[in-house]
């Protein structure tokens, strides 16, 4: 089959025009798509004067105290060594319920400064926390400890819980 000059040149101008068309939608910024900062709980144990990862072995759910709502964020999970749960915009203290076998429960107070993050025009504001303090009940945690201060998308462990054993 032949193809006539004209036909292969217009073909030809029309793939460029279509890659560049395509290559122009790329708009160039990288806006997070998950804008959510999560606050990661390690869980540990101390055996023998030492720390110790530790799986939450019996069934555990977690809740968020919202608008004095207690809101169950995670149900039922077992051998947890950690949980990650989103931080209030609007409040200065987060109140987080460790629910445990026969209705006992622990409190997790977190004290933290909310730090808004102008991105860019087409991505926003993104929200950044900073934790201040942190206090417990303690019918299971013996003591809970700041290891990172900063809530952002970085993932870091921000705060230790060590269970009684």
């Amino acid at each position: 089959m032949k193809y006539k000059k004209g036909y292969t040149t217009t073909a030809m101008a029309i793939l460029l025009l279509c890659i560049a068309a395509i290559a122009a939608c790329d708009n160039g910024y990288d806006c997070e798509l998950n804008n959510t900062s999560y606050n990661n709980i390690g869980f540990y144990t101390i055996e023998d004067g030492k720390e110790q990862p530790y799986a939450y072995p019996a069934p555990l759910s977690v809740s968020l105290m919202i608008n004095g709502e207690d809101r169950v964020m995670i149900n039922h999970i077992t051998d947890a060594g950690e949980v990650q749960l989103p931080m209030s915009y609007t409040q200065d203290c987060d109140t987080v319920v460790f629910h445990y076998e026969d209705n006992l429960c622990d409190s997790l107070y977190i004290d933290h400064t909310n730090n808004p993050y102008y991105q860019s025009m087409e991505c926003g504001t993104l929200m950044f926390h900073q934790i201040e303090g942190v206090k417990h009940t303690n019918m299971w945690i013996e003591k809970a400890t700041i290891e990172n201060k900063n809530v952002n998308f970085e993932g870091n462990e921000n705060i230790k819980i060590y269970f009684y054993k």
